[in-house]
C-alpha cells in the first residue's frame, strides 16, 4: 500500500492537531493503542480516512481504515474499475447503475422544477401589463371569471378609467414622458383601491377596475373620485410637470357565472364617454341594463 514511500507520512498527511507535527514514533504509538485517528491521502485532499492500527506481527502494523468519501467518488477520483475488485463481486456494476440512475432522477427533478418556473413566468408575463406591473385586458377577464365562478359576493361594480389630456402630455413632452405619466397613474390607482380590487390596464390610457362588497352607491363613487384627485397631483418628470386628470363611467351590477362581463364593460364606457362629454375629470353611474 505504501509502494516505494519509506515512511508513513510519505502517504499519509495528519488531520489531527495533537498529531500533526508528531514523530513517525509518536504516529505509530498512537495507531498501536488503537486510537481512533484522521488522516488523508496526500495528493487527493478529498479523501479522508478514519480508524485505527492493529499490531499483527512484531513489524507489522495493520491499519483499519474507513473511507471517509462515497464509494462514487473514490472509483472516480482512483480510476478504480472492475479489475481492482473481486471478480464474483457484482457490487461495482450495481453501485454504478445505481448511482447513475440516481443522477437521471436528480436531473429530471431538476428539469421539472425549472420547466414549471418557466411555465408559471410565461403565465404571468401572459397576463401582465408589462409597463405598469397592472393585469392586462387578458388577465384581467381571467381574474373577473374565477370571482364568477367562486360566487362568494355578487354584487360588483365594474369602472372604464380613461385619461384627460394624455394625448397634450404625449405631444408636449414625448412618449417617454407618457410611459412614466402612465406607470405614476397605475400607482395611483393601485394605491387608490382596496385589497380584493382588480385592476387592469387594458389600452392606451384606458384602465378597468372590479369592485367587489361595496355596499353603498356612495362609498364606490368616493373611492373612484380619490383616484382622480391623486390621478391630479401633477406629475414631475425630467422633461417637465405632466398635469392631468381622469374620466371614470362605472356600472353596477349581480355577478354570476354566466353573467356577460362584456355587457358590463361596455355600459362603464359609455358612462366615460359621457363623463368626457361633460369636461371630464368626474365619475359618471351607467345607466341601469
Amino acid at each position: 500500500m505504501l509502494g516505494d514511500a519509506q515512511s508513513f507520512q510519505d502517504v499519509f498527511a495528519l488531520d489531527m492537531p495533537s498529531l500533526k507535527n508528531g514523530s513517525e514514533g509518536d504516529i505509530i504509538s498512537a495507531l498501536e493503542s488503537g486510537r481512533r485517528v484522521l488522516v488523508r491521502v496526500r495528493g487527493y485532499d478529498k479523501l479522508m480516512l478514519r480508524g485505527h492500527g492493529v499490531r499483527i506481527g512484531d513489524e507489522t502494523l495493520l491499519l483499519n481504515f474507513g473511507f471517509g468519501m462515497t464509494l462514487p467518488h473514490a472509483i472516480i477520483s482512483f480510476a478504480l474499475n472492475e479489475a481492482d475488485f473481486s471478480p464474483s463481486d457484482h457490487v461495482i456494476e450495481l453501485l454504478f447503475l445505481y448511482q447513475a440512475s440516481q443522477a437521471i432522477m436528480g436531473e429530471i427533478s431538476r428539469a421539472n422544477i425549472a420547466l414549471e418556473h418557466e411555465r408559471r413566468e410565461a403565465e404571468r408575463i401572459s397576463v401582465t401589463d408589462t409597463l405598469t406591473g397592472l393585469l392586462n385586458r387578458r388577465g384581467f377577464l381571467v381574474e373577473c371569471g374565477k370571482l364568477a365562478a367562486a360566487g362568494n359576493n355578487p354584487q360588483y361594480a365594474i369602472a372604464a378609467l380613461d385619461l384627460d389630456l394624455f394625448k397634450e402630455v404625449n405631444d408636449r413632452l414625448g412618449h417617454a414622458a407618457g410611459d412614466e405619466v402612465l406607470v405614476a397613474v397605475a400607482e395611483a390607482i393601485r394605491l387608490g383601491v382596496r385589497r380584493g380590487d382588480v385592476v387592469g390596464r387594458v389600452g392606451g390610457d384606458e384602465f378597468l377596475i372590479l369592485f367587489g362588497g361595496l355596499a353603498s352607491q356612495p362609498g364606490l363613487l368616493g373611492i373612484l373620485q380619490r383616484i382622480i384627485e391623486r390621478i391630479e397631483v401633477p406629475i414631475l418628470l425630467g422633461s417637465g410637470t405632466a398635469r392631468l386628470s381622469a374620466s371614470v363611467g362605472v356600472a353596477r351590477f349581480a355577478m354570476s357565472f354566466d353573467c356577460d362581463l362584456g355587457r358590463e364593460i361596455a355600459r362603464a364606457d359609455a358612462a366615460l364617454y359621457r363623463a368626457k362629454a361633460m369636461g371630464g375629470g368626474r365619475v359618471i353611474l351607467a345607466d341601469r341594463g
